[in-house]
C-alpha cells in the first residue's frame, strides 16, 4: 500500500509539475491563472444570475483594477476584463443619461447656462464610458484572436464552452456601445469606425436561437447605421424574429435593440412600438434564470429611452408603473398606478 501511494503522489507531481512547465515555467502564473478561472467559475455566475444592474456596473468599476492586476504576474485577464470593463461602462452610461435629461429639462425651462452645462457633463460621461468600452473590446479581440487564432470579423471557430461565446458577444456588443458613446462624446476617444462592420460579420458566427436572438437583431442594427448595409435586408423584420426568440427564451436584449436602432433612425413609432412591447410582454413571462443581469439590462435601455421621450414631451422621466405608456395618449388608470403622479 505504501508503494501505491508513493506512486500515485508521484503522478500527481508530475501532472502540477506539468502543468507549471506549460505555464511558461512560471508557478506563479499558473496559481494566478487558477485563481481568475476560479472566478469565473464561481463569482461570474452569480453576477449573471443578479438583476441589479447597477450593482453590477459598481461592481465592475471595483474588481476591474484588481482582476486587470494579475497581469503583473503573469495572468490573462482579457477575457475577464472585457466582462468587467463592460459592467463600469454601464455605469457611465448611466451618469451621461443623468445629465441628458438634466439637459432636456433646462432646455425645456429655457436655462441656457443650465443646460449647456448638463450637455458638457454628458460628454464627458459619454467619453468615460467609450474609453471604458474601447478598453474591453480591445481585450476582447486579444483573447479571441489569440486564443482561436482567428481575426474578428473574418473567421469563425468552434468554442470551448458557454462562457467563451457569452463574453465574444458580449465583446462584440461593448465595441458597438463604444462607437456610438464615443459620437455623442464628440470622437474624442477616436473609437474604430470599422468596429461596426467587424462586429456585423463576427455575429454571424454565434447560433442566433441559442443566444436569444441577439446576435441577428445586433446584425440588424448595424443593417441600419451603416449606409448601404440594408441592401436586399429586412432589418426590422429580422428584429421582430429576434424579439420573439428573446421573449420566448428570457431574455429581452432585442426588444433593446429595436428601441435603439428606432431612436437612431428617429423613427417615434417604432420606438414607441418597442417600449410598448417591452412593457406588455405575455404573461407568464419569467426572466431566463441564469442571465437575468442580461435581461436586467435590456430594461434598463428601454426605460432610459422611454425616459429621454418623457423628458422632452412632458418634462419628467417615466412616471412610476407608466412605462409603455406615454404623456400624449389618454391616460387609464391601471391597477398599482396612482394618476396624481402625472400631474
Amino acid at each position: 500500500m505504501g508503494g501505491f501511494r508513493q506512486l500515485r503522489l508521484g503522478f500527481v507531481s508530475v501532472i502540477l509539475g506539468s502543468s507549471v512547465l506549460l505555464s511558461a515555467c512560471d508557478p506563479i502564473a499558473f496559481i494566478s491563472n487558477q485563481s481568475l478561472r476560479f472566478v469565473e467559475r464561481n463569482l461570474v455566475p452569480p453576477l449573471l444570475r443578479d438583476n441589479d444592474v447597477l450593482m453590477a456596473c459598481k461592481s465592475g468599476v471595483a474588481l476591474a483594477p484588481l482582476i486587470v492586476a494579475t497581469e503583473n504576474i503573469g495572468a490573462d485577464a482579457n477575457q475577464l476584463g472585457t466582462l468587467l470593463y463592460t459592467t463600469a461602462g454601464l455605469c457611465a452610461e448611466v451618469d451621461a443619461t443623468e445629465a441628458e435629461l438634466r439637459y432636456l429639462r433646462a432646455a425645456r425651462a429655457g436655462n441656457v447656462e443650465e443646460a449647456q452645462d448638463a450637455r458638457i457633463q454628458q460628454k464627458r460621461f459619454a467619453e468615460l464610458a467609450a474609453r471604458r468600452q474601447l478598453i474591453s473590446y480591445q481585450r476582447f479581440v486579444t483573447y479571441y484572436e489569440k486564443r482561436y487564432d482567428i481575426k474578428i470579423g473574418e473567421q469563425c471557430t468552434d468554442f470551448h464552452k458557454d462562457f467563451d461565446e457569452f463574453v465574444y458577444m458580449l465583446g462584440l456588443i461593448t465595441g458597438l456601445q463604444a462607437v456610438l458613446n464615443d459620437i455623442v462624446a464628440g470622437q474624442t476617444v477616436g473609437v474604430p469606425l470599422d468596429i461596426a462592420a467587424k462586429a456585423e460579420r463576427a455575429f454571424s458566427c454565434l447560433d442566433n436561437k441559442k443566444w436569444w436572438g441577439v446576435p441577428l437583431a445586433a446584425r440588424a442594427v448595424v443593417w441600419n447605421v451603416l449606409p448601404g448595409a440594408d441592401e436586399g435586408k429586412d432589418p426590422w423584420g429580422a428584429m421582430n424574429a429576434s424579439m420573439a426568440i428573446g421573449e420566448a427564451a428570457g431574455v429581452r436584449l432585442p426588444f433593446a435593440m429595436y428601441a435603439l436602432s428606432a431612436s437612431g433612425k428617429d423613427d417615434q413609432a417604432r420606438l414607441r412600438d418597442a417600449i410598448r412591447r417591452f412593457a406588455d410582454v405575455k404573461q407568464g413571462f419569467k426572466q431566463n434564470p441564469d442571465y437575468r443581469l442580461a435581461d436586467s439590462m435590456a430594461g434598463l435601455i428601454i426605460t432610459t429611452l422611454s425616459d429621454r421621450l418623457w423628458t422632452e414631451g412632458a418634462g419628467t422621466r417615466t412616471p412610476v408603473g407608466m412605462l409603455g405608456k406615454f404623456w400624449d395618449e389618454k391616460a387609464e388608470r391601471a391597477e398599482g398606478v396612482d394618476i396624481s403622479d402625472l400631474l
